[in-house]
């Protein structure tokens, strides 16, 4: 959970699919240079592609992961983008319009990426590294090809491996109820620190005095935080 979005796992029958990890590396991208240069995590999901006024539109939602003060410095680096039309932001969530110049070899590439046969097991993730790391399943191996083809022709592709699974999960990104800056901070500290760790790393008294933080005042905002997640987590299941 990152800035009061989560990643929810969609569980069900399992279903034997081909499924593929890989990475790749689009130097001309919008988010993998300024992932890099911020040292920021992009936790993307590409949800659509349209053409309009004779361009390429594409709309990515995603969850940002990294310092307060580069955070903010990766989203105002995305917004002067020219490619970039708008960017929404709620916490660490944003949401892009991109728009990009048509042309045979774009469209080519955007019909293989947005293959409406592929299942995104995970989040795109755009490491620090400027790498992105994709995990994709589909029902046809021929397709799932086409896939690591164009990625390994156009994108620096490497192929971890592609294997018939099952596949037991999906994961989506979805909003889930607000936490407050305080909430989420003690989270944060808890998470980063160990705390959550067997054995824990560090009590919570210890981590209170890591921020100048009285005892109560973080454990009472922590829990709060806990409570609403093991809430909202517990009734969607």
């Amino acid at each position: 959970m990152v800035g009061g979005v989560t990643f929810i796992y969609l569980t069900g029958n399992c279903w034997f699919m081909w499924i593929a990890r890989f990475k790749l590396k689009d130097d001309e991208d919008i988010y993998s240079s300024s992932c890099e240069r911020f040292n920021v995590e992009f936790f993307a999901v590409p949800y659509t592609n349209f053409i309009k006024a004779n361009k390429i539109n594409l709309l990515v939602g995603g969850i940002i992961s990294g310092s307060e003060e580069n955070k903010k410095k990766f989203v105002q680096e995305i917004k002067k983008d020219k490619r970039v039309k708008l960017v929404e932001q709620h916490h660490d969530f944003i949401l892009v319009h991109a728009q990009h110049p048509i042309s045979r070899e774009t469209k080519s590439e955007i019909r293989i990426f947005y293959n409406p046969q592929y299942i995104r097991v995970k989040p795109v993730h755009v490491s620090s590294d400027g790498w992105e790391y994709w995990e994709v399943a589909c029902l046809n191996r021929i397709e799932l090809n086409k896939l690591i083809q164009a990625a390994t022709k156009h994108y620096h592709g490497e192929l971890f491996s592609i294997n018939k699974e099952k596949l037991r999960s999906v994961t989506s990104l979805e909003l889930i109820p607000h936490l407050s800056e305080k909430q989420l901070g003690a989270l944060m500290v808890a998470y980063k620190g160990g705390y959550y760790n067997y054995p824990r790393k560090l009590t919570l008294p210890k981590l209170a005095k890591s921020i100048n933080r009285s005892y109560s005042t973080f454990q009472e905002n922590l829990r709060k935080a806990e409570n609403k997640l093991l809430d909202y987590l517990l009734k969607c299941r």
